[in-house]
């Protein structure tokens, strides 16, 4: 994995995060019905999912490329997804926060997909490693 690969996934994993921390600030409406542990709760498992994707991707696993495709298109659509709802609604604090965070998600997200689809292994060389490792 080239190191501007590895860049921008890191630098999606930190927008993740400062998402996060974006939605408790802004008071984002889920929090009132999970209450804050149990936001964070389901926040760290869905950092801790993309963390270990990563390490399967920097260990060249061709399905890890696929989930972090998947991960790469998610955060992108979920950063549109707050700023429409915010501009829709009017509301951020109480509503929709995560608008701010939500344009750096946006923005990361297509070079790494663009990363992510130039370097995955392909069908063919994934193949010979498994014939490889066979004894």
């Amino acid at each position: 994995m080239t190191r501007k690969a590895v860049f921008f996934f890191l630098l999606m994993l930190l927008a993740h995060i400062a998402h996060v921390f974006e939605e408790v600030w802004g008071r984002f409406w889920i929090l009132s019905r999970l209450g804050l542990g149990g936001f964070l709760a389901v926040n760290w498992i869905l950092i801790s999912i993309p963390v270990a994707v990563f390490y399967f991707i920097l260990r060249q696993k061709r399905w890890a490329y696929q989930l972090g495709l998947i991960y790469a298109g998610v955060m992108g659509v979920q950063g549109l997804g707050h700023n429409v709802a915010t501009l829709v609604t009017g509301r951020y604090f109480g509503g929709y926060a995560g608008g701010f965070s939500g344009l750096a998600l946006m923005v990361i997200s297509w070079p790494l997909v663009r990363f992510l689809l130039k370097e995955r292994p392909r069908r063919e060389e994934a193949a010979s490693e498994i014939k490889q490792a066979a004894p």
